[in-house]
């Protein structure tokens, strides 16, 4: 991969700045994902996993990733919008995340910024296979186009139109965020003013939105 490639900067927020559901990562929680910060060594999986096993597994480099959304409504897109149907069971939540220092990430939102490393503007924004961009994630991480102060890749959802990062390997650096009275911001899903506001923000998505039992959920069983 040729050098090139536009940068953009996750900042850590100043006391009480910054909108208060950004960022943010909808998770279920369970062994391998006790908390909304823990990053994900198993993979390829999702757009822009950049392990390297065939098929996926556990990778042997320790290659892990984490993503996170600009809104609540980007979050739940991302991970219900193939389904068509969000299945809310008590595990379900959404952690308000923040870097604790600035990490610097390729850039693919703005106009031209996948061009810029020879990508066609899909990669940022489109239908493309996931073994596509995977593949492009492994050589962004491996090439280095951009420079090797990259954390990762800031792109615009297939759904929603919303925002995200996929975070690489910056575990130590990521963190669930806290209010003013120090209370970590991890909520459940099924909580009701967080379910009633996922249930507007997914209609208008026309994402239908049921909450389940631990019992009828598929990740849990």
């Amino acid at each position: 991969m040729s050098p090139g490639g536009v940068l953009w900067q996750w900042i850590p927020p100043g006391s009480g700045s910054g909108e208060p559901w950004q960022w943010c990562r909808i998770y279920h929680r369970g062994a391998h994902a006790p908390d909304g910060a823990t990053f994900r060594s198993f993979g390829p999986l999702s757009r822009f996993d950049h392990h390297t096993p065939n098929p996926a597994a556990l990778d042997p480099d320790g290659r892990s990733v984490l993503y996170v959304a600009d809104n609540l409504a980007t979050a739940a897109s991302e991970v219900f919008g193939e389904a068509g149907v969000a299945q809310v069971c008590p595990n379900y939540r959404v952690s308000i995340l923040e870097p604790t220092v600035t990490l610097t990430m390729l850039d693919l939102v703005g106009p031209g910024s996948a061009m810029t490393i020879n990508a066609l503007p899909a990669l940022a924004q489109g239908a493309v296979p996931r073994e596509s961009t995977q593949e492009w994630a492994r050589a962004i991480f491996e090439d280095q186009p951009a420079g090797d102060s990259v954390s990762g890749i800031h792109y615009r959802t297939a759904y929603g139109d919303g925002e995200a990062l996929a975070l690489w390997d910056c575990g130590s650096s990521v963190r669930m965020r806290r209010d003013g009275g120090g209370k970590i911001l991890d909520h459940a899903l099924q909580h009701p003013p967080l379910l009633l506001r996922l249930q507007v923000e997914m209609r208008k998505r026309r994402i239908a939105v049921e909450t389940v039992s631990e019992a009828v959920c598929s990740i849990c069983v």
